[in-house]
């Protein structure tokens, strides 16, 4: 929400420095409550829904179900990896690149709610 409504006008009326300062304020704070709150509420419900889905270690790789999960789960591994990345880069990258990671990350995201709607409808294992 920040990015896509608060920066915009921030931009195109505020000092660069006033952007910077908070850019760089709410992206501390976002990266606290993701990696204290967000990450571990994430991996607990997820590991709980799939066992209460059947899903266990030998069917994840033989049911469609199991392994559309499995891609899900390796791509929000990575899309939280490439999340770190930029917020630990986003001070030292030129900002073309800054915006490729965010949007190479916003992408990821997209295909993790798709892949979560695919499991909505799949059969269970």
């Amino acid at each position: 929400m920040l990015v896509v409504v608060v920066m915009p006008v921030l931009r195109s009326g505020g000092s660069p420095q006033l952007v910077r300062e908070l850019a760089s304020s709410s992206g501390r704070r976002f990266a606290a409550v993701t990696n204290w709150v967000l990450l571990p509420v994430l991996v607990a419900s997820g590991i709980a829904l799939a066992a209460l889905n059947g899903v266990r270690l030998g069917n994840l790789t033989t049911t469609a179900f199991g392994r559309v999960l499995l891609v899900k789960a390796a791509l929000v591994g990575g899309v939280f990896a490439l999340a770190a990345v930029h917020g630990l880069l986003a001070q030292r990258l030129p900002r073309h690149r800054t915006r490729l990671l965010a949007g190479v990350t916003l992408v990821g995201s997209i295909a993790i709610l798709g892949l979560g709607a695919a499991l909505a409808v799949l059969p269970g294992p």
